[in-house]
């Protein structure tokens, strides 16, 4: 018995790459197993057609083709990647002017134990540009400054991450209104769009609500006993002292920064909104603004250089995970077996009450969303299908379109396939079995809501 607990105790998690290859080789041996299969999609579109799928020749990945798809998967999320090498090179220059730190010194010395309020605050504003879905992916530029706000409060890092990422994804999950994911869902499902804007608002603030608490809760307790950090390490070295004449410190450059940093942001926002900017828009404001503040602080051009330089550095381990993680998803293209699982998994909707059929098509897109991370890409999959099933079984093609939507928005926060996930993660130096163990139950909380709501819009006849 004493030597197979110490067997256990020896026993770790593998390191995030190691898991991640252990995953795409996952996904090549189900090419082997799995029939190939494959939806014809209409004329001129990306929809598919329900009616349309067949199984074809199999096409398995060998161990060649599934090392290669890293490759690959490094080219499909190059936008991300590189967005994540800029982002982090920007910001560390706008860091190395100190304005951040002492904007929160001087907030911490006039609030005293209040500070912690700035989470709830900080989360409702970000959730709200997860609503709109005007930040979504691009959260990754709130990072940093969610990682240095938690390092002065004497916090570990998943509270930094966690007040930026979380709040998003609660907005984004919940959201009314979202033009790559709800729009694109309702349209092809033939539904007004924005309707039913008023019941998803209500889900989106209770998902909210659940974020806050559960953060709020393990912020104080990490704050009270720094040893109860899902880290678990005893090396606290991400809380620093606030100094006392840090008011002081807080120059007017420092504030000059401070408002170039909201300016920027408050474009970004009205780009996104009017010419919808993505990625590389968000690159070149981040661009722009580290110089500018770096300017403001009399930073030497050798001097920024060198500190964007540094910035891109601590990003490596983030940047390059994205691509193995999108190298799982090519597996599985590249095997034909997407299809497949679709097919098979929607074959019993058409056999069990409504009720049940709605509350399995959460639990399909739950799933299903670790084979397409993407919300949009999602939507042309899987709606196409689900929407005229739903007349089959009389279910109304607004809880399907919410089915759809939560089972997405809900896993993007877990599953390995998202390189979105890995690139957080990977910049806040979170190992990816921490961060399970860190947001596993808020998943659950996050499940469950989606289920009352979805049963609720079945009973209701919403």
């Amino acid at each position: 018995m004493s030597e197979l607990v110490k067997a256990r105790k020896k026993f770790q998690i593998p390191d995030t790459y190691v898991l991640l290859v252990y995953f795409i080789l996952f996904a090549a041996i189900l090419t082997y197993i799995l029939p190939a299969g494959v939806y014809d999609k209409f004329p001129d579109s990306t929809v598919i057609d329900p009616n349309s799928f067949h199984f074809v020749d199999n096409t398995p990945v060998n161990l060649y083709k599934a090392i290669m798809a890293i490759s690959k998967g490094m080219i499909q999320g190059a936008s991300i990647i590189f967005s994540v090498f800029i982002v982090s090179g920007a910001f560390k220059i706008i860091n190395d002017t100190g304005a951040i730190e002492r904007s929160i010194d001087f907030l911490s010395l006039r609030l005293k134990g209040k500070i912690i309020l700035l989470i709830p605050i900080i989360m409702i504003v970000m959730s709200i540009l997860g609503y709109l879905e005007i930040i979504v992916n691009q959260t990754i530029v709130f990072i940093p400054i969610g990682l240095i706000i938690a390092r002065k409060l004497k916090m570990d890092p998943i509270v930094g991450l966690s007040m930026m990422y979380l709040a998003t994804y609660a907005g984004f999950i919940g959201s009314g209104m979202g033009p790559f994911t709800v729009v694109v869902a309702q349209t092809i499902a033939g539904v007004p769009v924005l309707s039913g804007i008023v019941f998803r608002t209500i889900v989106y603030i209770f998902l909210l609500v659940a974020s806050i608490l559960y953060l709020m809760r393990y912020a104080k307790k990490v704050l009270d006993n720094p040893a109860d950090s899902v880290l678990g390490t005893g090396n606290y070295d991400w809380a620093v002292d606030v100094s006392e004449d840090a008011n002081n410190e807080f120059t007017n450059g420092h504030k000059l920064i401070l408002l170039s940093i909201f300016v920027t942001f408050g474009i970004y926002i009205y780009g996104a909104l009017k010419f919808k900017w993505g990625m590389n828009e968000l690159n070149t404001v981040c661009i722009l603004l580290a110089i500018v503040s770096g300017f403001i602080r009399k930073m030497s051009p050798d001097k920024m250089s060198k500190s964007f330089v540094e910035g891109c550095k601590m990003a490596v381990y983030s940047a390059i995970l994205i691509g193995f993680a999108t190298a799982i998803s090519v597996v599985l293209t590249e095997g034909n077996i997407i299809s497949t699982i679709i097919y098979y998994s929607a074959l019993p909707l058409d056999k069990v009450p409504s009720v049940l059929s709605a509350v399995f098509m959460f639990i399909f897109n739950w799933v299903f969303n670790f084979f397409v991370p993407s919300g949009s890409g999602q939507a042309a999959v899987v709606m196409p299908i689900l929407a005229p099933l739903s007349d089959v079984i009389g279910l109304s093609k607004q809880v399907v379109v919410s089915a759809y939507k939560y089972g997405d928005g809900i896993t993007n926060l877990i599953i390995p396939t998202s390189g979105t996930l890995m690139g957080f993660i990977g910049l806040a130096k979170v190992p990816y079995d921490k961060w399970l163990k860190f947001i596993m139950p808020l998943i659950w909380i996050w499940t469950a809501i989606s289920i009352i709501a979805i049963v609720v819009g079945v009973l209701i006849g919403w």
